[in-house]
């Protein structure tokens, strides 16, 4: 679900990057908008996850960033160096997760960082792989899938002509990506259970290590997460010619060739800056209590406050949205109510008025006319009846008295 918009934008790449006629430069207006959102949201996202205290929280957030970070391929280097992204972190970011499943489960549903501490021995399974998962995901160089489709990144954004602005937000969000994945691990895995005085117990029950149900995919995925970078590097590019359509051929000229080897060693710097500064601060630290205080909370208090609250987005949201969605639905409420129920019951009165004075005709008009018109013509026809009861004297009685009538009003008439 969350990679259908980078999967939908690689498939419609050409209409994207596609110029109008006569336009000038190189690069498509849509195709800048995508590389400028990407770029802003790998940061903004980064930053709220350095101050996110929830295990999977941080994880969705980082998900959210490296989003950024394909769209930000596809709109500086193509299809290639976006989907190459897309597929590493399809398996260590599921290594991530995963491993934080294996986390709650082996500590009884905690998800709160502060809280747990000390797992690397209590679980050494699920720390191995979620090391691997989190190197790869900052890019640890060079046995890391993630450090081969972030440096192709980094590369392609380097020499975009358009501007060096997504250049620099993306050199500043995998910074960030290994601060905050440095600090979760020192977090969750080093140091002592907190809230607990048994080194073996996390919020007063037994920690153990996922069953193999668990660890057996999180070792298979670890394997991808280091092994799948090799199908994209400068000297084997398997991936990008295959979706190019072209033949592949190793060649380790191209490793270094074109400014990569300075973008390698720019990105072996900014993972390294960034773990050791997430390090420095957490990790040679002895955290005593779920409630000590964050050191960035300390030094900087009203910044961290605000990432904590993610730039105070669902505040906004809702200030505009929900309230926005909640006047809406007010005025329906009072539009079905008054407005479209008040027309329903006009229209219920009428169509009753019609009823009965429909039934009133029925009974008062048409049953009694036709009742008396069948009453009459019931009586007519028992006197026409009478007249003909098959008696032949009957008949000659009245054909004489017939007779003698019509006699004598023509000797009266004949008289006058």
């Amino acid at each position: 679900m969350v990679a259908a918009g980078v999967f939908l934008v690689a498939r419609m790449f050409p209409l994207i990057a596609a110029l109008p006629a006569g336009a000038a430069g190189g690069v498509s207006v849509a195709l800048q908008a995508v590389t400028w959102v990407g770029a802003l949201t790998a940061v903004f996202a980064a930053l709220i996850a350095v101050a996110q205290t929830d295990i999977k929280r941080i994880l969705a957030y980082s998900t959210v960033s490296q989003l950024g970070y394909m769209f930000v391929g596809l709109g500086v280097g193509g299809v290639a160096v976006g989907m190459f992204h897309l597929l590493t972190h399809a398996f260590f970011k599921a290594l991530l997760f995963l491993g934080a499943g294996s986390v709650i489960h082996g500590c009884h549903h905690e998800q709160d960082i502060r809280r747990l501490g000390g797992l690397r021995k209590l679980m050494p399974l699920t720390f191995a792989t979620y090391a691997v998962g989190m190197m790869a995901l900052a890019g640890v160089p060079v046995f890391f899938a993630g450090f081969w489709s972030k440096d192709a990144i980094l590369h392609a954004a380097h020499g975009w002509p358009v501007s060096q602005g997504p250049y620099y937000l993306v050199v500043l969000g995998a910074l960030l990506t290994a601060f905050y994945m440095t600090r979760q691990v020192c977090y969750v895995f080093f140091g002592q259970p907190r809230n607990s005085g048994d080194a073996r117990e996390t919020g007063g029950a037994t920690v153990h290590e996922s069953p193999r149900v668990m660890t057996v995919p999180l070792m298979v995925l670890a394997v991808f997460a280091v092994g799948l970078g090799f199908l994209g590097t400068p000297a084997w590019p398997w991936l990008q010619r295959y979706l190019e359509g072209l033949p592949v051929a190793g060649d380790w000229g191209r490793m270094f060739a074109g400014g990569a080897g300075a973008a390698m060693l720019l990105s072996a710097v900014i993972v390294a800056l960034g773990i050791g500064l997430g390090w420095w601060l957490y990790g040679r630290r002895v955290i005593p209590r779920a409630d000590s205080p964050d050191v960035l909370a300390v030094s900087w208090p009203k910044t961290y406050a605000l990432l904590r609250r993610k730039f105070l987005v669902d505040e906004l949201y809702g200030a505009t949205v929900e309230r926005a969605h909640a006047g809406w639905a007010a005025l329906s409420e009072r539009l079905d109510r008054w407005v479209w129920g008040g027309l329903v019951w006009v229209v219920e009165l009428v169509a009753q008025g019609l009823a009965w004075a429909s039934r009133l005709v029925d009974e008062y008009v048409v049953n009694l006319g036709f009742d008396a018109a069948c009453r009459r013509l019931n009586r007519d026809g028992r006197t026409a009846a009478g007249l003909t009861d098959g008696q032949l004297p009957n008949y000659l009685r009245a054909l004489g008295t017939a007779f003698v009538c019509l006699v004598l009003m023509l000797m009266w008439g004949g008289c006058r």
